[in-house]
């Protein structure tokens, strides 16, 4: 088989008929075959949030309808994705994709190489319809009295989540946190929001490092400090955090072991334009991982920030105007189906044309080849799929490559020691 089909056909393996149909049927969404047919509702679904941006359920319904060539009314559309098992379908096909498509498409070089994998915890929220307060109850009730979280783990190495939860936005970060256990040998990065000593302890008791950006109302015993440079600094031991936290300087960094079971460093950099210092706290060694490293590192979670940039500007994360919390909820999971294809797709051309991709320019550049690449698959047009699907590896390698790889090296993604694997 040609490598261009090969590609295509570890997409096609998960956007099958036969097994999205044989989910919808397991999941209880459908007992029979009737006119609207799981795997041709999860590819109309899927092509409209993938395709461009989309406002409401008369919008799916248009796009299935124009797919399938079929004249199934809005209702019993509408009916469909009305179903409590809609989402439970959908949450399967999005497991079945993550677990299908995992791959390893940056390596570590020698600063990195400890760690097994290097997992990035953030969310996103937003809000949805007002009438699902009582399931979806958003943090901000004045302005936003229904509101959705997504929670999720990222693998830096494989570009992709491997773990997603949805909850209302009123929940604790924290419940949604990969357990402690699974982190061995891995590094977490995470924002303030996860700052929680008690679950960074269980980290480092499991064998596992941890970055994670601190609290400024943090406050404990610091026994040692010292510059970026390696010099000590007197007045910083055995004393509390606030009462020295006035000597850090501006714009220098200062490295301190804090008085603690397990013996974590905190790292405090006060930049000019900031009114307090900006604090990390991490269990990795000072010997390999001097302060600036560590700021250096925490870095790669701007990564997961992108992600959700590129899931909600082309993937169509937002409010549906829906009051069925299941429909939202299914939505949800669809978009992130989108987003989990197009990875797929960015990664099959990077392997294929041995360039590094810009995932996010293959989500943005969807024109002339996204619809109709799905179109094919829907109607199982084996000869268009393979003229459409080689237009759109030449095209993406050409329009979504990345811009600035020797940037990408020097202070993007790159820095703190991965680097891509391109055949």
């Amino acid at each position: 088989m040609h490598k261009n089909n090969t590609e295509l056909a570890k997409i096609t393996k998960v956007l099958n008929e036969f097994k999205i149909n044989d989910i919808g049927k397991s999941s209880g969404f459908c007992c029979r075959q009737r006119v609207v047919k799981p795997f041709e509702l999860v590819m109309s679904l899927l092509t409209a949030l993938g395709d461009k941006s989309v406002d409401s359920i008369s919008d799916l319904h248009r796009y299935f309808t124009g797919l399938t060539f079929s004249d199934v009314q809005y209702k019993p559309f509408h009916n469909q994705l009305s179903k409590p098992e809609f989402r439970d379908m959908m949450k399967r096909l999005v497991a079945m994709a993550m677990g299908n498509w995992q791959q390893q498409i940056l390596g570590t070089d020698v600063n990195l190489s400890m760690f097994e994998q290097i997992v990035v915890q953030d969310g996103s929220s937003f809000a949805v319809h007002d009438s699902l307060s009582d399931v979806f109850k958003g943090r901000f009730t004045t302005i936003s009295p229904a509101a959705v979280e997504i929670h999720v783990s990222w693998d830096m190495l494989s570009s992709q989540p491997h773990a997603v939860s949805v909850s209302a936005d009123s929940k604790a970060e924290y419940d949604y946190l990969p357990p402690a256990a699974s982190l061995g040998n891995k590094l977490f990065l995470a924002d303030r929001g996860y700052f929680k000593l008690s679950y960074l302890r269980d980290i480092h008791a499991s064998g596992g490092f941890y970055t994670v950006r601190a609290k400024t109302t943090s406050n404990p015993l610091v026994a040692a400090a010292y510059t970026a440079k390696g010099k000590r600094l007197k007045r910083f031991k055995s004393v509390s955090l606030k009462k020295v936290k006035a000597h850090i300087r501006r714009s220098e960094v200062v490295d301190m072991d804090v008085e603690n079971p397990h013996g974590y460093r905190m790292i405090a950099s006060w930049p000019k334009d900031k009114n307090e210092p900006t604090y990390w706290v991490t269990n990795l060694p000072r010997s390999e991982y001097p302060a600036n490293s560590i700021i250096k590192l925490y870095g790669l979670r701007w990564q997961i920030e992108l992600l959700f940039k590129e899931w909600k500007s082309y993937c169509n994360l937002r409010k549906f105007n829906t009051r069925k919390a299941s429909m939202m909820e299914g939505l949800i999971w669809v978009s992130l189906l989108a987003l989990l294809v197009k990875r797929r797709i960015g990664f099959s051309i990077q392997q294929l044309k041995g360039i590094a991709i810009s995932s996010f320019m293959v989500a943005k550049n969807t024109q002339g080849w996204f619809y109709k690449l799905m179109e094919s698959i829907i109607h199982f047009d084996q000869s268009t799929l393979i003229q459409t699907w080689n237009w759109a590896v030449d095209y993406l390698a050409r329009y979504a490559k990345r811009a600035h790889p020797d940037r990408d090296r020097e202070s993007g993604r790159l820095a703190p020691g991965l680097t891509p694997i391109i055949s």
